[in-house]
């Protein structure tokens, strides 16, 4: 490391016991200093064994708040007054010793909209800095509409992870070629710009493995085309805003749909999804709409559905699933919804390649959920081997509907091997517990090979 002595030093303090600070190597301190935010890594000059260590970092990170500077979640010592931040940043980068870095993070969100404007030409200066020593992993975060990132961060050579987020994306007309052939990772979030700026972007990250975009109501991105041959996670959270995925590798996909509007999404050429997670669906979906989503991804191997998704499926009057190839689901459903058991029974009755199911029972009490439609009961599971329930509370939160959901799945399961249930911090009496244990023994099992474990 560049300026620094390799030899610890240590010293004793006045009553002769060793100062185990001191006796720190001076690399192992650097780090430290790196994972703080910088101004409490300057304010570490005060103690003489630390001295000008701060200098030597390779982790630079600024945060302004402004007026909002008393926000709860964030600690007080980020907090630099909005006169004195540029000042700051300024002094702290001249005197930083390292002619590269490896993590540049700038968070500028002040409500006086007059002193973010003001120091639009030293945030494009700092940016440059960054660029220019080298740095891997960029955050930025500043909320000024009249700002256009510079050039030269998109062209980077070095980054491998850019995080930008509530600041404007433009389309760069001037430059023929956006190009970071080394970026991994790509984080857009509430970012605002046109399809046009979103597509170049996302075109000039050839190596591209994991991509996140979050857009938000007001932001007016109607289509969104995702074009990236190498991208193999994707985190895509929508808001009124269709989209063309045409991700040719792509293994997991966290996906939000969000909104009122007619929102599609057109899946080109993904042929190697493994794991899709439905985060929400959009609010008056019918049961067509709701399979056109899922028929996109009827060979992934597993899908999940979270409560929000759960919750919006099961409004559904008359749903009825398209048939998949997914060999395991993860449910979160909502236990007290009148509609619960009749739509995990469906999407079994769906999914004749199951090999594994996860439900977590949630905290619901379930006093709608007692009866699934008997005709439900005559579903064979063919493949099905291991179940999981996940009971978050204890006995005292399960319900007749999960105890009815046991009792199909061991009834129809018919090469079942073992169905795990787990109580969570469960306080179980000796009567409770033989109760339970009763009930499901008394199940009658289509495999006679089939266990339950409790756990």
């Amino acid at each position: 490391m560049e300026s620094m002595s390799k030899k610890s030093r240590s010293c004793e303090s006045n009553d002769g016991i060793e100062d185990r600070l001191s006796g720190l190597p001076d690399e192992l301190i650097v780090h430290i200093l790196s994972l703080m935010p910088t101004l409490d890594a300057v304010r570490t000059m005060l103690i003489q064994r630390f001295r000008n260590l701060w200098t030597l970092v390779p982790a630079l990170s600024f945060e302004n708040y402004g007026r909002i500077s008393r926000m709860a979640d964030k600690p007080p010592s980020t907090h630099v007054a909005s006169s004195s931040f540029a000042c700051f940043v300024q002094n702290a980068l001249l005197l930083n010793r390292r002619s590269t870095i490896d993590t540049f993070r700038l968070c500028i969100c002040n409500s006086d909209k007059k002193s973010t404007d003001a120091i639009i030409g030293d945030v494009r200066m700092w940016l440059r800095y960054a660029i220019e020593r080298e740095v891997k992993d960029l955050y930025f975060r500043y909320e000024a509409p009249n700002f256009d990132l510079p050039g030269c961060v998109f062209t980077s050579q070095y980054l491998v992870t850019l995080t930008l987020a509530r600041c404007m994306l433009k389309h760069y007309e001037h430059q023929s070629q956006l190009e970071m052939i080394n970026l991994r990772k790509l984080s857009l979030l509430h970012v605002y710009g046109s399809t046009k700026a979103f597509d170049q972007l996302i075109s000039g990250c050839p190596c591209l493995q994991e991509l996140i975009i979050i857009t938000t109501f007001g932001q007016r991105l109607s289509s969104l085309n995702i074009n990236s041959p190498s991208v193999r996670k994707l985190y895509l959270h929508m808001y009124n805003t269709s989209c063309t995925l045409n991700c040719p590798s792509l293994n997991n996909l966290d996906i939000s749909i969000c909104g009122i509007l007619p929102i599609q999404l057109n899946i080109i050429g993904v042929i190697s999804l493994q794991e899709v997670n439905f985060k929400d669906l959009p609010r008056d979906c019918d049961s067509g709409e709701i399979n056109a989503y899922f028929r996109q991804f009827q060979n992934a191997e597993l899908i999940s559905l979270s409560c929000k998704s759960f919750e919006k499926i099961s409004s559904v009057e008359k749903m009825e699933f398209a048939h998949s190839r997914w060999k395991r689901i993860v449910l979160h459903p909502q236990w007290d919804c009148e509609r619960c058991l009749e739509v995990i029974c469906m999407l079994m009755k769906s999914s004749i390649n199951l090999e594994e199911l996860i439900i977590y029972a949630g905290e619901s009490s379930g006093s709608k959920c007692e009866l699934v439609c008997p005709k439900l009961y005559t579903c064979v599971l063919p493949l099905l081997k291991t179940v999981t329930i996940h009971g978050n509370h204890g006995y005292e939160n399960w319900c007749k509907g999960q105890l009815q959901v046991i009792q199909f799945l061991l009834r129809n399961a018919v090469v079942l091997d073992k169905l795990v249930i787990t109580l969570g911090k469960s306080e179980l009496t000796t009567a409770e517990e033989l109760d339970l244990i009763k009930q499901v023994s008394t199940f009658r099992r289509a495999s006679a090979d089939a266990t339950v474990i409790f756990a």
